[in-house]
């Protein structure tokens, strides 16, 4: 193969795929990333076998063909070149680059050795606008589980699409996120898919930019799917399990609230959690005359105490959270205003920004700890 193209573009895809390669791998060929020249055009292929990347560019060819070059040394030789025009030769051992009056030669293995694409096999298919999923995908997917002893289920983000509505679920068991919104173009019927919340982080920095994103189900079985926008795709195996039913920890209502200024109560969350100081960061949060006390304290730090004005509606409260997991929580309302729900100091309170992203609804749900 040989091709000339821009250094801009193709350094953005190399660097966007080797995020994507598993730097533990034992598997030589799964180190690099795959270069194919075809129609115009350069798609640079990585995959980890559970995740593949696609991204493609568009360059002067001289010769169609592949080569695969190793990911993260090239991804950092071609993040350090000038802007400019970039020649590659590449054959089934080396690929050969020149930039202005540098040359360089990298070691290749046999292209024909990469692994091919998932199954073509479509089944169901939705679009979305880009900016809603990402959008769906940052308020979510914080959510989920990062231990791998409790399960690839809770590892993964459920995706449940009813007609032309789209909801995202993430929970760890100790709090839940939940995002719904509407798709350009719905299915008929009701699917449900659990996604690796890794695999919808690198759809949201790659996919995010465009204006709507066509999601298909990939497999006789529906076993994977796949994300195209414009000229990147993400095709991802989706988790085998049944989800936990999240409907079940959402209280069916609530007694009492409290209105608050989100920025406010991170603010005093973080400094009350430096006193706090335990594994478990418990603060505890005390309603009672349109006033929130946030109180922390420690046999080591000392005692926490601040008061925040609020919106109280029904009776007093003192309730205990983590307040990593609260704050963690509120960093993801981008309301002024947070709602705050209760029905008991045991019981899981919901959070929501009073002011809904355009297009999409939020609710955090978040148990409590014994005080």
């Amino acid at each position: 193969m040989k091709f000339t193209c821009n250094t801009k573009e193709i350094a953005t895809a190399v660097g966007a795929a080797s995020k994507v390669v598993n730097a533990h791998t034992t598997v030589p060929i799964l180190s690099n990333v795959l270069l194919q020249a075809e129609d115009g055009k350069i798609s640079v292929r990585a995959t980890d076998l559970e995740l593949t990347l696609e991204h493609a560019f568009p360059a002067e060819i001289a010769e169609g063909g592949s080569v695969t070059v190793p990911a993260k040394l090239f991804s950092s030789y071609l993040g350090n070149l000038p802007a400019g025009l970039l020649e590659l030769t590449g054959t089934a051992t080396r690929a050969s680059v020149k930039c202005e009056r540098s040359n360089y030669d990298f070691h290749a293995l046999p292209a024909d050795e990469y692994p091919p694409l998932p199954s073509a096999t479509v089944g169901s298919s939705f679009t979305i606008g880009a900016k809603r999923l990402r959008e769906g995908i940052d308020a979510t997917i914080f959510a989920a589980s990062n231990e791998e002893a409790r399960g690839a289920v809770l590892m993964g983000t459920l995706l449940e699409i009813e007609n032309n509505a789209l909801t995202m679920v993430a929970t760890d068991g100790y709090r839940l996120a939940k995002y719904q919104t509407t798709l350009d173009e719905g299915i008929n019927g009701v699917e449900k898919y659990i996604i690796p919340s890794r695999a919808l982080a690198e759809a949201a920095r790659n996919l995010g930019g465009a204006e709507s994103i066509t999601v298909r189900a990939l497999g006789a079985q529906s076993n994977q799917l796949q994300l195209t926008s414009a000229d990147t795709t993400i095709t991802v195996r989706l988790v085998d399990g049944q989800y936990p039913n999240y409907g079940q920890v959402i209280p069916a209502r609530f007694d009492r609230s409290v209105t608050v200024n989100t920025q406010a109560l991170i603010g005093s969350l973080r400094r009350a959690e430096l006193v706090a100081g335990d594994r478990a960061s418990m603060v505890k949060l005390a309603v009672s005359n349109q006033t929130l006390i946030v109180t922390a304290s420690s046999d080591v730090s000392g005692n926490a105490y601040e008061e925040l004005e609020v919106e109280q509606m029904g009776d007093d409260l003192t309730i205990a959270f983590n307040a990593r997991y609260l704050v963690e929580i509120l960093n993801h309302v981008k309301s002024a205003q947070t709602a705050i729900e209760f029905l008991g100091p045991l019981s899981p309170a919901a959070i929501r920004p009073i002011e809904p992203p355009e297009g999409g609804q939020q609710l955090y749900v978040l148990m409590p700890l014994r005080q």
